[in-house]
């Protein structure tokens, strides 16, 4: 009875395990006949017919003009043709047709010269191939990719020929001369020398060819190649090449340091944003919002739908406060004016509207050009150049102001009641105190007008002790130097001589004598080329500080519609009296009329100059040069600072404030 039982258990058992195969082989055949009626996903399924593949498309970068709507920084759309592990054939021999055909439509379209860097280290055509000339130069990118090629085969050097290389791309990848032409199998092999160089496969595609024309993207897409896809993406285009690139600043990839930063504001971690200059400052202004474009295939594979499924959109134009005829002026004036000074290798100069702090030009020399900066060996030469290009000396360069400080003392002087106008001191070569430091000759019995006209030196120094630094700073700082200019570019600060400098640097402590020293613009005085710019503004509108600024407007892209304007912003407002203004003015005058050298660079400006020369002594160096001037002087519309780094005399850097003021008055009588 038992064994009954335990006989129709098993037999049960084995009635459920049966009942429960043939399921599964039910579930089996319709799977399989769902799939062979669908065929494979390579793309992701939706719910619609056929197969959906969607691509980022990037949203334009806003632009970048003069104030006068002349395009400075625009864009140029571009696609590269590249080639996906993902999406290539399943087959060698389907991969190598695909790639046949990439090739021949590149050729047949006229995008031969698009191809991407061929760097094989074999010339001429299969089987007849000879190791390449371009080896024997070891530092060459074709050597250090040949190395690395040997490295990963575990291939000595001595030991490998081109017959060695030929032999390896046919057998791996089935190049048989059978199948192929002779340059068939040569296109192939450096098509797949290029692939193992950027070691393609699921997580490295290949770029074949890089900004390629519309006949092939048309080309490839009517033929549906597969493997093949197109990445488009906008570059920038300079319109002036050379032209204010220390201004416009430069474009690059996200890096580690800022990665957190710009993933909190939803960027692609592969974006492309502002690393310096303008394209930095207004990185959120001329952004662009990417976009999404599908495409959907048939199951042959040909496309029958493309549409956004998230249109990309344009990032805001950017219109400058800069004159692009000014600066030119600026850009050009500095080349020549450091070139006709022996000994002189650099400079920078900078151009203010004083009335609204609206930056009109601003330079820096050496320079370089954006267009060419992405050359490997042309950055190596910026990088060489003992004179740092790269480097830029209108806001990051910190001098002596030289004598041009005389301004802002003998301001402080007048008000605080230290001098008056018809009070005089006795110059004859040298102080009679602390050591007797000496000037620059024996200018009798002066006034604070002739010691400006005449840069004595004696006559500051008399200042220098009765007022002291600080009080002079209180009113020099106020004026513009050692401050902040607004600019919304990174500045340097400058350094403001006095006491608490030396205390809060750890350096020897201010004695009395350091206060002379300080009145003539030496001692541990140190400010930007905006600054001194910014500084001569506030004196010659009257004591009234403007924040000193690039950003004239931004404009809807395409449009053009105001979205933004920049005001006018007052930082600070330095009262003195209209007799120490008009003396300060008319001694201005003074200093240009009364030297011959000024007198001829200014002879063709249509309107009065003013302004200060400055000897700046350097320790080490010869003495660098500064000019800080104005135009016209009854109601200043200009001012202009010049900084000639080993320029010897003051006057020397007048020329190239000379060439701003006449582009900028003819052009506004015209």
């Amino acid at each position: 009875m038992a064994r009954q039982k335990r006989t129709a258990h098993i037999s049960a058992r084995y009635l459920v395990l049966g009942l429960v195969l043939v399921v599964l082989c039910l579930a089996f055949v319709i799977a399989l006949g769902v799939t062979q009626i669908r065929g494979p996903q390579r793309f992701g399924k939706d719910q619609e017919e056929g197969y959906l593949r969607t691509y980022t498309v990037p949203g334009a970068r806003g632009e970048i003009f003069d104030r006068e709507g002349r395009l400075l920084v625009g864009n140029s759309t571009s696609y590269d043709l590249i080639y996906e592990y993902g999406a290539m054939p399943d087959t060698r021999r389907e991969v190598n047709q695909s790639l046949l055909a990439i090739h021949e439509a590149i050729l047949r379209t006229g995008n031969g010269d698009k191809l991407a860097q061929d760097l094989f280290p074999l010339e001429g055509t299969y089987p007849n191939m000879k190791l390449t000339a371009t080896l024997r130069d070891k530092e060459s990118a074709h050597a250090k990719a040949y190395e690395k090629f040997l490295a990963r085969q575990e291939w000595k050097k001595g030991e490998v020929d081109s017959e060695k290389i030929m032999k390896y791309f046919t057998k791996r990848y089935q190049l048989a001369e059978s199948l192929y032409s002779n340059d068939e199998i040569t296109t192939l092999m450096r098509f797949y020398y290029e692939m193992e160089r950027v070691d393609f496969g699921q997580y490295a595609s290949y770029t074949i060819a890089s900004g390629v024309n519309m006949d092939l993207i048309t080309s490839l897409e009517e033929s549906n190649v597969e493997g093949v896809n197109l990445s488009l993406h906008n570059e920038r285009i300079y319109s002036y090449p050379g032209i204010a690139s220390h201004i416009l600043g430069r474009l690059g990839r996200i890096t580690a340091e800022t990665a957190d930063y710009y993933l909190a504001l939803d960027y692609p971690l592969d974006a492309l944003v502002g690393t310096s200059g303008c394209e930095a400052a207004f990185e959120e202004i001329l952004r662009g919002t990417d976009g999404v474009m599908a495409i959907r295939y048939d199951d042959d594979g040909n496309m029958i739908e493309k549409y956004y499924v998230t249109e990309p959109k344009g990032g805001n134009d950017v219109y400058l406060t800069i004159d692009l005829d000014l600066q030119i002026a600026a850009e050009e004036g500095l080349k020549e004016n450091v070139s006709m000074v022996d000994g002189s290798d650099a400079g920078a100069i900078t151009v203010l509207d004083p009335d609204t702090g609206e930056i009109l030009a601003i330079a820096s020399y050496p320079t370089y050009d954006l267009t060419q900066f992405d050359s490997a060996d042309y950055y190596a030469s910026l990088l060489a150049n003992g004179n740092l290009p790269l480097y830029n000396r209108a806001l990051q360069g910190v001098y002596a102001p030289g004598s041009t400080y005389k301004i802002g003392a003998a301001l402080a002087a007048l008000e605080t009641g230290a001098v008056t106008a018809t009070d005089t001191k006795d110059c004859f070569g040298a102080y009679p105190y602390y050591n007797n430091p000496s000037c620059l000759g024996e200018h009798g019995t002066i006034t604070v007008t002739d010691a400006i006209r005449e840069s004595c030196n004696v006559f500051f120094y008399y200042l220098g002790e009765a007022m002291g630094a600080d009080a002079m700073t209180a009113y020099t700082a106020r004026l513009g130097l050692g401050v902040p200019t607004g600019i919304e570019l990174s500045e340097k600060s400058g350094i403001v001589a006095g006491p608490a400098y030396r205390q809060e640097h750890g350096l020897s402590a201010w004695q009395v004598g350091d206060n002379l020293s300080a009145a003539i613009g030496q001692s541990d005085h140190g400010y930007t080329p905006l600054q001194l710019s910014v500084y001569m503004s506030t004196v010659v509108n009257d004591g009234t500080r403007y924040r000193a600024h690039l950003l004239e407007s931004v404009r809807e892209f395409y449009t053009a519609e105001v979205l933004q304007q920049t005001e006018p912003e007052v930082l600070d407002t330095v009262d003195f009296s209209d007799a120490t203004y008009e003396l300060l003015i008319d001694a201005m005058e003074q200093v240009v009329s009364h030297n011959f050298t000024l007198q001829s660079y200014f002879r063709d400006v249509p309107v009065t100059v003013g302004g200060k020369t400055g000897t700046a002594q350097v320790t080490g160096k010869t003495d660098y040069a500064v000019f800080c001037g104005f135009a016209p002087s009854e109601k200043p519309e200009l001012v202009i600072s010049c900084i000639l780094e080993e320029g010897a005399v003051g006057a020397r850097a007048a020329y190239a404030v000379s060439r701003v003021m006449k582009v900028y008055f003819e052009k506004n009588i015209e």
